[in-house]
């Protein structure tokens, strides 16, 4: 408590008391914009009454929902119940169904199997095999409570469990509960802290006799409380899927990042030494740092810009006084083989007379209210209107925005903010649930949207960089993002203790975030 009082002392200092008001206001206002639901007591779903074969599997009803299991693979089960809110397949590497493989079937149907992976349907719920006929696991059928659904599954004494993203916790995540929401802490954190910047709803379960992993596609608000000899899943909202595939685990998440995307080969560069710190408030200070380490012939491939060389905070300006004619401090950097990555923070500062804002409004590109009017959240600059991601047009207008940084040679971007993360006086800094987002023009809430939104600020810088500088191979670095954001950008792991015990939690995060396929992470 009295380090999250600090952090606010921190902040009001380098801002003003404005930004304090701001925070005050914001999330008043917010508790008016995000009604509390009414507590829906949970539901089981029963047992089956029927099933019938279908491409690939199975479909299985229940009294008020049904289940549908299909074989993507010999070692790819993907398992969905009905009804649930459809979510665009943000976190796939492939939108396009695929094509089901079509398995033994036996006692009726009730059985499936593959050379690699059985699947049983049971009166109290589901169990699997791998090949050679070991338990991989038991669940029980799912329980429901309005938009959300949630299951058990069972954990023998000596399973391990890794995965689930970024966590300031022990590899082996039993025993803890953790929340699927991106969320900046605010300053620093140390162990224990739940959650983080980048969620990945994915474990991997290692056992004497084998193993496997599964990966759930819901972006929406969830949980995993893995307390007990069970776990206990489940989301607040969005479509009940997720996939199963067998292990060896080196295999398993191999097949899972095929599902969801490898990463792009890296300019090379990217694989030096990067210096990136918080408080480099000149072009000055910033070539004093880039000489000192050439005149001392110390490794040094990138430098990291932080919000000072914008103007006021505003993302897509530069401030003149500070960095003047940053574009020829960005070549001579270049020639000297140190190459300048910029900071971007998605909010645009609303201010009359903005360009980016102004076009933003003409444009329709940000997110809003159930109302209709522009959401506004404080942030640096100050009150804010965020581009809605999930919009393709939305998108292909940020990456627009980059041409003129690319032209001026700079080498990449650091995605930062992306949680998203606003400064609020109480409750969670960021967004209400109510916001609305297009989601691929279908339409959905902030619950849905927000653990999407690093992920698809990093697939439009991707696709913007792309577009602007085809023949050069795009750098981007998020603090925030979901399953498949390891095909657009590296990730780092945030503001943690500079203590040797926070050495620790880093090392703990970058493992989990490899674990979660998240492969090219930093600290």
């Amino acid at each position: 408590m009295l380090k999250k009082l600090w952090n606010v002392v921190e902040t009001v200092a380098l801002l003003g008391p404005g930004v304090l008001l701001l925070a005050i206001q914001y999330a008043r206002r917010r508790d008016r914009w995000e009604p509390k639901a009414p507590f829906l007591p949970w539901q089981g779903v029963g047992k089956p009454l029927g099933l019938k074969a279908i491409p690939g599997g199975v479909r299985v009803r229940f009294q008020e929902v049904e289940l549908e299991a299909v074989f993507l693979g010999e070692d790819l089960l993907r398992l969905t119940w009905f009804p649930g809110e459809a979510v665009p397949p943000y976190a796939l590497a492939e939108a396009g169904e695929a094509s089901p493989f079509e398995p033994e079937r036996q006692e009726g149907g009730r059985l499936l199997r593959t050379p690699h992976l059985a699947l049983a349907v049971e009166e109290e719920g589901l169990t699997f095999w791998d090949g050679a006929g070991r338990l991989l696991r038991q669940e029980a059928y799912p329980e429901r409570s309005g938009r959300a659904w949630r299951h058990r599954v069972h954990l023998t004494p000596e399973e391990r469990v890794f995965g689930l993203g970024e966590r300031a916790y022990a590899l082996d995540r039993r025993g803890g509960v953790f929340r699927f929401w991106n969320q900046d802490p605010g300053g620093s954190y140390g162990p224990g802290e739940d959650p983080l910047y980048l969620s990945v709803p994915l474990w991997l379960s290692q056992k004497p006799e084998g193993g496997y992993l599964a990966f759930y596609e819901n972006p929406a608000d969830g949980f995993a409380d893995l307390r007990e000899g069970e776990a206990l899943v489940g989301f607040l909202g969005g479509t009940f899927r997720y996939y199963l595939i067998p292990g060896p685990l080196e295999e398993a998440l191999a097949r899972y990042v095929r599902l969801t995307g490898l990463p792009p080969l890296p300019p090379r560069w990217a694989l030096g030494f990067h210096y990136a710190r918080w408080g480099l408030r000149t072009r000055k200070e910033v070539e004093e740092v880039v000489e000192g380490f050439l005149k001392r012939d110390l490794p040094l491939k990138a430098v990291h810009l932080d919000i000072d060389y914008m103007r006021g905070y505003r993302v897509f300006t530069v401030d003149e006084k500070r960095f003047p004619d940053l574009g020829s401090m960005v070549r001579t950097f270049r020639e000297r083989g140190v190459h300048t990555v910029l900071i971007l923070d998605p909010g645009i500062k609303g201010e009359k007379g903005f360009s980016p804002y102004e076009e933003g409004l003409r444009e329709g590109v940000f997110c809003r209210l159930p109302s209709g009017e522009v959401f506004q959240g404080p942030v640096w600059p100050g009150l804010a209107a965020f581009p809605d991601f999930t919009d393709p047009k939305a998108r292909a207008w940020w990456g627009e925005k980059l041409k003129g940084f690319l032209e001026m040679g700079v080498s990449g971007f650091w995605l930062d903010m992306n949680e998203p993360a606003l400064f609020a006086a109480w409750g969670e800094p960021t967004f209400p649930k109510s916001v609305r987002h297009s989601l691929e023009g279908q339409g959905g809430d902030h619950l849905l949207a927000h653990n999407l939104y690093g992920l698809l600020m990093a697939r439009a810088s991707f696709e913007g960089f792309r577009e602007q500088a085809p023949l050069r191979r795009p750098f981007l670095l998020t603090r925030a993002g979901f399953a498949g954001v390891q095909r657009y950008a590296w990730a780092w792991t945030g503001d943690v203790e500079s203590t040797w015990e926070g050495l620790r939690t880093t090392l703990r995060a970058l493992l989990g975030l490899s674990l979660s396929g998240v492969y090219f992470v930093g600290s």
